[in-house]
């Protein structure tokens, strides 16, 4: 019996620290119990089986048990684990038709814009990433060298700002300037930074000042000639690479990518 007992206890051992399945190790420790009670119950009854012929058909038996229940929990398991991987598959689903549908309606709210400033065709609408972009050139809002607004200027500034006041209050808004790559000369900047730097702080002091939009919602950034959206090798390239963007950033929590086709 204290064979048995070893048998046993390595049985047991070797199921519980192998790399084996459920099945494998169900019948591992199935065969270790058969083995022990039928040892038992051959040693201690009239039959003519040996201690080892009982053994051995403890063990069959309670292999084949053991293998019949690990294979069901195996099976548990793996339904489980089917069901967490469709619920992921199900959710990711779900968070892809979001951002589509967030997409298709920034591309209506776009087309919408569009039409409301359809009298100011000085002003570009566009999207990138979620953020709404008012592009003006700068001809429409500065003289050449100035950052001072031009009356023509700052009524176009004023349809802008009342788009932001009715519809985008509590966004961040954010002002660029830009330049083309003609050097400062006779105008007394130091660089096309200074310039841009300028210019876009003109928009938002007028932004705040007269379109009465949040000031703690507004800034302004310089970009000089470092982001042009046209050869400055023409004259209309130039005139296209001169301008102010507004942005209206993505609301909160809301950051939209392009999405590839």
């Amino acid at each position: 019996m204290r064979k048995l007992t070893i048998v046993f206890t390595l049985l047991m051992v070797l199921a519980l620290t192998s790399g084996c399945t459920r099945t494998q190790q169900g019948a591992l420790i199935g065969g270790g119990i058969g083995a022990g009670t039928a040892a038992i119950w051959v040693h201690n009854s009239s039959n003519k089986l040996s201690d080892a012929e009982g053994t051995l058909i403890g063990m069959a038996a309670g292999g084949l048990a053991g293998a019949l229940v690990g294979d069901m929990l195996d099976e548990v398991e793996t339904n489980k684990e089917k069901a967490d991987l469709e619920q992921q598959i199900s959710d990711l689903n779900s968070k892809l038709a979001d951002k589509d549908t967030t997409i298709d309606d920034l591309k209506r709210e776009i087309d919408q814009l569009k039409k409301d400033l359809a009298n100011r065709p000085e002003v570009k609408v566009d999207e990138s990433k979620g953020k709404i972009r008012f592009t003006i050139l700068n001809e429409v809002l500065f003289d050449s060298g100035k950052d001072k607004l031009k009356p023509e200027g700052k009524q176009v500034i004023d349809a802008v700002a009342d788009i932001i006041k009715q519809r985008y209050a509590d966004r961040e808004v954010n002002v660029e300037g830009h330049t083309d790559t003609d050097p400062i000369k006779i105008s007394g900047w130091k660089s096309n930074w200074e310039l841009s730097a300028a210019r876009s702080l003109s928009v938002v002091h007028y932004l705040i000042g007269n379109g009465k939009v949040a000031p703690e919602k507004m800034s302004g950034q310089a970009f000089s000639q470092y982001r042009s959206i046209a050869s400055n090798d023409t004259p209309e390239g130039k005139a296209q690479n001169r301008r102010a963007v507004i942005v209206v950033m993505p609301a909160e929590g809301k950051v939209v990518k392009e999405r590839s086709e």
